[in-house]
């Protein structure tokens, strides 16, 4: 497997892709499927910046909550409109399995 397709570094540019792309205020209040996106944008950004500062590996605690968090964007995902930009919420979700994937197969 080239070193680009590797979970970290896919994630990685996920992430910077996320990162400069504005965030829409409208948000802030949006709660589809009754979660907070504000919030779960706060969540997510902890754990992929802890992930990523921790070079692609997690404790049981932080995989713990990325796994909530990837089942309340699972919630989330059909519920959003155009105006929640949903290639925020995509990305999110790519970021959040493949944390998960290589969290779990570094665990075994």
């Amino acid at each position: 497997m080239p070193a680009t397709d590797e979970p970290e570094a896919v994630v990685c540019r996920l992430w910077q892709e996320s990162r400069s792309e504005s965030w829409p205020s409208r948000l802030n209040e949006a709660e589809p499927a009754g979660v907070d996106l504000a919030a779960l944008d706060v969540r997510l950004s902890g754990c992929i910046h802890t992930w990523l500062h921790n070079r692609g590996s997690f404790d049981v605690r932080h995989l713990h909550t990325t796994r909530v968090l990837l089942r309340e964007l699972e919630q989330v995902l059909p519920e959003l409109t155009e105006e929640d930009n949903p290639r925020i919420w995509q990305r999110y979700h790519q970021m959040a399995q493949l944390i998960s994937d290589k969290s779990s197969h570094s665990a075994n």
